[in-house]
């Protein structure tokens, strides 16, 4: 499949307007989709940096779209589902006409289809599968690969799905290897495992069946965001509570329950920590290590916890949609308590900046940044660049030899803090081109003279760096101010802002989020579509499962624009030699050995049956949790905190226990240990220069 994801044929008929159909479709959906639809396509019209025509490639990419909202796993829509909505989706270009057949279509198959996967279930969950039976999960892109043909190939991927997950919740839950358990031990754990997947699986559905605000609500909302995103993948229709969670997702401040979860050993879903002076901490009802048994929403039945995975849970927790929750717990003693909580504002650690030294030859600043956030409804508060810059200051005062500053995993965020920061390492003049609707275009520059730290810098990125953290990477790049390491990345070079939706609509609310700017390097090339290429490449578990700009069919082509920038690059780096040492060493290190051949372990089908399924996870078990490998104790460096954040750890045991997690992952992290020793390269090569 295309990655357009073309996977119907052309229309033949047209069908009447969705209010001839039915009274349902009247009453329950009627013109309402259309009449927003419209008033969407008009903004983005007048909004848009590249508004696209309205025409039949158009309504192919919006109904593509709208169906991948509907059911992005594939799990539900055949192709034969697909092609009876066909002569529906020619009717996308006639709104004016206020032709919502579309959705209505749409909404009445898909509650067919889950309906009917709820019975499958039920049904292939009665009885044991055969675990004999030789077989293969093939794991398929979300996004190009093509949906089931008919009723009878969906079935069979549902029953490899099921089978597979009963698998692996056997596995989680075994001692030994589930090949080599006795009849009756197997018998048990099977039985129990068929159990419990049939509850998180029936659960999602039934949550998706009866969604908050109601299921046609919902398929309406998708039919809008498919509209938006028809005109690039970064344009959105935003409903308000959904524009609450984005910016709180920007922002080092949120309205949170302040408790965090994971996983144990067995599956179940535990409190891994509470945020101190958040509500589930000032309940003084939950620890660390309760065991979560359900969970209650306030005007909604209690669910039993098992019908939710801890992604899914994690997400309905952070959702602004939900203010008041009762967690059922099971508590060391066994004792089983319920807790009311209602949340409140509280900080968020994942968007919170520290930094770490890296000691061993050299002293070496690390800062890992996950977002350029800036606090939207409080402008006094600072952003991500002033959190760094002070940052910078306390490792400056640990007379630190080089920085690495880590943007993996960087979503992106304000374009203004991504100016700031790079401001923070040159001290003066242009750091990109932007060009706006309408506008010709203009140099973006460093108007604060100076630097916070002009020391050896290298730069961490990988696919999953994008936006603001690709704008950073490339202009320090282009200046020859930082080795960049990692992966390319993502791809994005547009700027969006996000607006309300006009007062005088009729009947539409919330925000829309419009690609408004084109940004480019300094040099006045693009790297939308193609990312930054980092100087040094290095291995990348999931480098291949990574979906970037470039796989999406509408996203805005690449381009050049020419514009007089006087800006003065550093002397060349000397990346060749430095490329050069770091692939002798990525060749004789075992770790990156590993990820090598568990990424080709990753790509290939997994076994269903015991045997084979056996060996497979037996296999990654070889390679990560081989205990001989150095993975806690790296003798190139210690990892430690800088001198002014250590006595704060005696009086805060929550920030304690966040740092000295962090600090394991950075000791366990290969990458990082072949980023020092890229850096210590560099420093040795500018010590030979001065002589």
């Amino acid at each position: 499949m295309s990655s357009s994801r073309s996977f119907v044929p052309k229309p033949k008929t047209f069908l009447p307007p969705c209010a001839q159909l039915t009274d349902f479709c009247s009453a329950q959906i009627g013109s309402a989709p259309c009449q927003k639809a419209k008033e969407i396509i008009n903004a983005l019209n007048n909004q848009h940096i590249q508004p696209p025509t309205i025409d039949e490639a158009w309504g192919e990419q919006a109904f593509n779209e709208f169906i991948y909202l509907a059911d992005p796993g594939k799990h539900f829509f055949t192709s034969e589902d697909l092609a009876s909505l066909n002569a529906y989706k020619a009717n996308l270009t006639d709104l004016q006409n206020s032709n919502c057949s579309l959705v209505y279509k749409t909404s009445a198959l898909l509650k067919k289809k889950l309906a009917e996967a709820t019975l499958l279930i039920e049904r292939y969950l009665k009885s044991s599968p055969d675990y004999s039976e030789r077989g293969f999960f093939e794991f398929e892109n979300k996004r190009t690969s093509p949906f089931a043909s008919a009723q009878a190939d969906l079935d069979f991927k549902w029953k490899a799905s099921l089978k597979l997950k009963i698998l692996f919740w056997m596995r989680r839950n075994s001692a030994d290897e589930l090949s080599k358990l006795n009849p009756q031990q197997f018998k048990k754990l099977e039985a129990l495992g068929r159990e419990a997947i049939k509850l998180n699986e029936q659960g999602r559905i039934a949550r998706q069946l009866n969604p908050t605000g109601g299921f046609e609500k919902v398929i309406e909302t998708f039919f809008l965001k498919a509209v938006a995103r028809s005109f690039d993948p970064h344009t959105e229709y935003f409903t308000t509570s959904q524009n609450d969670d984005f910016n709180s997702s920007l922002s080092s401040e949120g309205l949170s329950f302040g408790v965090e979860l994971d996983e144990d050993n067995f599956g179940q879903i535990k409190i891994s920590g509470l945020v101190p002076g958040g509500p589930a901490w000032s309940s003084n009802e939950l620890n660390q290590g309760d065991i979560l048994i359900a969970v209650k929403w306030s005007s909604e039945e209690t669910t039993d916890i098992m019908q939710y995975d801890l992604e899914e849970l994690e997400r309905e927790l952070g959702s602004s949609n939900k203010i008041e929750v009762a967690l059922t717990v099971k508590k060391a003693n066994n004792q089983i308590k319920t807790i009311l909580l209602t949340k409140e504002k509280v900080q968020l650690d994942k968007n919170l900046i520290k930094s770490y030294l890296l000691k061993g030859e050299k002293t070496i600043g690390y800062i890992y940044l996950p977002g350029f956030y800036l606090e939207f409804e409080d402008q006094s508060n600072k952003g991500c660049a002033d959190d760094i810059a002070r940052e910078l200051v306390k490792l400056k005062k640990e007379k630190i030899d080089g920085l690495i500053l880590d943007l993996r995993f960087n979503g992106g965020g304000s374009l203004l803090e991504a100016l700031a920061l790079a401001g923070i390492f040159i001290d003066a003049g242009p750091l990109a081109l932007i060009q706006e609707t309408g506008q010709p275009t203009v140099t973006l520059k460093d108007i604060n003279r100076g630097t916070i730290y002009d020391g050896p810098l290298l730069i961490m990125v990988n696919g999953l760096s994008a936006s603001a953290s690709e704008l950073v990477s490339a202009v320090l790049q282009d200046l020859n101010r930082a080795i960049v390491v990692g992966k390319p990345t993502y791809g994005k070079a547009t700027g969006q802002v996000i607006m309300p939706i006009d007062k005088n609509s009729v009947g539409l609310t919330g925000f829309l989020k419009v690609t408004k700017d084109k940004i480019y390097r300094v040099t006045g090339k693009s790297l939308q579509r193609k990312g930054v290429v980092p100087d040094i490449v290095l291995p990348d578990l999931f480098s291949s499962f990574i979906e970037r700009e470039r796989d999406f069919g509408n996203s805005l082509s690449a381009d050049s624009v020419i514009k007089k920038v006087y800006y003065t690059p550093l002397v060349p780096l000397p990346i060749m030699e430095l490329r050069t040492n770091s692939e002798k060493r990525q060749l004789l290190s075992s770790e990156f050995s590993r990820m090598d051949k568990a990424e080709k372990i990753f790509s290939r089908s997994i076994p269903l049956d015991l045997k084979g399924f056996d060996q497979s996870n037996n296999l990654l078990d070889s390679l990560f949790k081989n205990k001989d490998h150095p993975t806690m104790d790296r003798s190139v460096y210690k990892v430690q905190l800088n001198q002014f954040d250590n006595p704060l750890l005696s009086i805060d045991n929550h920030e304690k226990e966040v740092r000295e997690e962090v600090l394991e992952e950075i000791k366990a992290s290969p990458y990082i240990e072949e980023a020092y020793k890229i850096i210590l390269d560099y420093i040795l090569f500018l010590k030979s220069k001065q002589k």
